[in-house]
């Protein structure tokens, strides 16, 4: 029987019969409404008021209020994505806890779940964790959630990183199936304080000064770490990336898939290690060995295009004129910004000399027919000095040249008296010889070595980094570096030359190469370079309206030194001819600066404007389209360092170890997992904007008459609902969830 109320009135019909006319619908009541309102009625009959009796009715202030609110629904969304990866059971393994002990794979936990909500220091964690719910999704007792039991835990990790790393892989494949690509690269990270023995002073991606470290990171086409390394600041970047190649090679979960470096490896010393791992691999060639491989690309159709300011997008009319000269020329439009030329196979000498029998091969095995010489407008290592007298040398770009000046430079600074002196003699400045004196800071059995020819793929950029390492670790890093014989020569070791004297098969080196070009890149890279020379012919007016003034104690060094610097900053060092004149009036003398545009420099610069040259290791079977898109997917690993950057907060580290910092970075690594996997799953929103809507939502903790606690969660808004939805884990906002899962504290 349903029982409802109404208030009505009575009245009486046209005919006279009596009726009752409803006022309200009060629905269903219960019996002490029902009461209530009975009471209410008669007094208003009666014209008497309606009082509550306080002492019977309990105030506002007497219900129950929560005594705790906890973090929860963030955290509770964190661990679920936790154990779907299995990563309690995997590090459980790793870290087996002692019969005292908490488990310390949820002190691991813990920490990662703290990187991804609110990154601080470990002694913040340690502050932080009893005001979240924590301890009851991992039973941890908030007093044993110490500073000594988190840097123990650290140590731990730090021990058990490799082991970690290992079976990652193995898990992403049983989760997402097999890897299509990796991706390589570098970051850097700095400290607050001195830091470890890993952190070196150096220049960091933004241009400072720090003392820092680097962090070598591979990852799959999700975005999931594979791989990470914790190495010294100033350890140059390519060596580092071939340790980790070096390690990934012949694993199972590797296979075929290829690897994507930054054009950090497309030196050709590079190439050749990368050959000799048969790791498959894609990079970007340095623009300086372009003429080493082919002289096939279009670039000659392109000199005479110049875009018009404030254009710069692939919608230029410049853009739109380049694209069609690029398809008559032979490529092929892939995407909008996106042209490609397949050349094929090529072959060239793997001795790094593109002689005259040994050119660049095309598709069909023919030669590419173009010079013998490397652009010298970009390259890597190189530098262009400008002497007093204006005279040009270019720097040398071997590393046995390279130490026959650092040689010179000190002999003659025995015989002239000063390094300055020393210098002018070779038409250098004093910098570029203080450069080149570096290296005699090698040891002496490696400096001989060099002069012998024995450094085969030491880049002069890695030859000063191993300068600066003390002498019993500057072997291993020169060993390391440089190209052995069996790294190019595999096989028997007989004769790599035939009866003739020329090279056998055995001594070419054979990649995959594809011409990519971009017209939005181009129309931005040729205003960009009208920007340079405006800059500088504005610096030199500026400059030279300074030295007219009477009073201007400038002399040629000093003046040559801040053009120098000028050039350097816009990499223009090789692109001016300066000269230094006095110019004397009858009163007074002073200098006159001009700067001369080289002509056939500017124009060997401008011919790399929006293309890009694509190596890959000649069993990467891909369309020319799909290397080059697979190239530009790189920035999975450039958006990874923008997490552990950004959300994460990698940095800065507070550490001063070598193990904890590396155990830092592994947490970080755990924490970058877990954004990517809640990005991946969410369609409309970013992890970041998700982590902060479901922050609010928390686990509030009351007490009853009797002392015992229990637990209620906020209400939770439509839109953390509609992200619980899409998750699936609405159960996590369901109060009989909570009930059943988690014990108060």
């Amino acid at each position: 029987m349903y029982v409802y109320g109404q208030l009505v009135e009575s009245q009486r019909r046209a005919d006279g019969m009596p009726s009752q006319k409803v006022i309200a619908n009060l629905g269903r009541l219960s019996q002490v409404q029902i009461d209530n309102f009975r009471v209410a009625l008669d007094a208003s009959r009666r014209g008497a008021r309606v009082f509550l009796d306080k002492r019977q009715v309990p105030s506002a202030t007497q219900f129950a209020k929560p005594t705790h609110n906890l973090r929860y629904l963030d955290l509770a969304v964190l661990h679920e994505l936790w154990c779907e990866w299995g990563l309690d059971k995997m590090l459980d393994e790793l870290l087996p806890p002692s019969a005292a002990e908490i488990r310390p794979s949820d002190v691991v936990a813990a920490l990662t779940f703290q990187r991804c909500v609110d990154p601080g220091s470990k002694l913040h964690a340690e502050r932080w964790f009893p005001t979240t719910t924590l301890p009851e999704l991992l039973g941890i007792d908030p007093a044993r959630f110490n500073n000594t039991r988190l840097h123990r835990v650290l140590e731990q990790l730090e021990q058990a990183s490799s082991s970690l790393m290992l079976r990652l892989p193995r898990r992403y494949r049983e989760q997402r199936g097999e890897l299509s690509a990796m991706f390589l690269d570098i970051t850097d990270a700095r400290f607050v304080g001195h830091g470890p023995v890993l952190a070196e002073k150096a220049k960091t991606k933004e241009g400072l000064i720090e003392r820092k470290i680097g962090i070598v990171l591979l990852c799959n086409d999700h975005g999931y770490p594979v791989r990470w390394h914790v190495i010294a600041g100033k350890r140059p970047e390519a060596s580092a990336m071939h340790e980790v190649i070096g390690e990934i090679r012949g694993l199972d979960w590797v296979g075929d898939v290829p690897v994507v470096c930054d054009r950090a490896m497309g030196s050709s010393a590079d190439i050749i290690k990368l050959l000799s791992t048969e790791v498959r691999f894609v990079t970007a060639l340095r623009s300086n060995e372009w003429a080493s491989y082919t002289t096939r690309i279009p670039h000659a159709c392109l000199a005479d295009l110049q875009p018009s300011p404030p254009h710069g997008s692939a919608a230029d009319p410049c853009a739109a004129e380049a694209t069609r000269r690029v398809v008559e020329a032979g490529m092929q439009q892939v995407a909008p910004t996106l042209y490609v030329l397949d050349l094929g196979v090529i072959e060239r000498d793997a001795d790094l000399r593109t002689s005259a029998d040994a050119r660049p091969r095309g598709p069909g095995g023919e030669t590419d027919v173009g010079s013998d010489e490397a652009d010298p407008s970009s390259l890597h290592t190189a530098e262009q000095d400008q002497s007093p007298a204006g005279s040009r040398v270019v720097a040398p770009t071997d590393s046995r040249t390279a130490m026959m000046i650092a040689r010179q430079v000190e002999a003659d600074q025995i015989v002239a008296g000063s390094l300055n002196s020393a210098a002018r003699r070779l038409g250098v400045t004093t910098g570029a010889a203080k450069g080149y004196r570096k290296l005699l800071k090698l040891g002496a059995d490696l400096q001989q070595e060099i002069l012998d020819g024995r450094a085969v793929g030491v880049s002069l950029a890695q030859l000063y980094a191993i300068a600066k390492l003390p002498g019993e670790a500057q072997r291993g890093e020169f060993d390391r570096a440089r190209i052995t014989p069996s790294m190019v020569r595999p096989g028997p070791t007989e004769s790599l030359t035939d009866q003739r004297g020329r090279p056998t098969e055995q001594d070419r080196v054979r990649v995959r190469v594809v011409v990519a070009f971009n017209p939005e890149l181009f129309v931005n890279q040729r205003l960009t370079a009208q920007t340079q020379l405006v800059e500088v012919q504005l610096f030199v007016r500026e400059l030279n309206d300074r030295l007219a003034r009477t009073r201007s104690k400038r002399t040629p060094r000093n003046i040559e030194a801040e053009i120098d610097r000028m050039l350097r900053r816009r990499n223009l060092i090789e692109a001016f001819k300066i000269r230094i004149e006095e110019r004397k009036t009858p009163t007074a003398s002073h200098y006159q600066v001009s700067a001369e545009l080289d002509l056939v420099a500017w124009e060997r610069r401008r011919q790399h404007d929006g293309f890009s040259v694509i190596i890959a290791h000649p069993a990467v079977v891909r369309s020319a389209g799909a290397l080059c898109q697979l190239y530009r997917a790189k920035d999975a690993v450039e958006k990874d360092f923008q997490v552990i950057k950004g959300l994460v907060r990698l940095r800065p580290i507070w550490h001063h170890t070598d193990v904890k910092v590396r155990a830092h970075v592994t947490l970080c690594m755990l924490a970058l997992l877990l954004e990517r996997t809640l990005n991946e799953r969410l369609n409309h929103v970013s992890a970041e904007h998700a982590i902060g809507i479901l922050s609010t939502c928390c686990l509030n903790r009351f007490q009853d008459a009797r002392g015992k606690s229990h637990y209620l969660v906020t209400q939770p808004d439509e839109a953390q609902q509609a992200l619980l939805r899409e998750l699936g884990l609405t159960s996590l906002a369901e109060d009989d969830h909570v009930t059943e899962r988690l014990r108060p504290r």
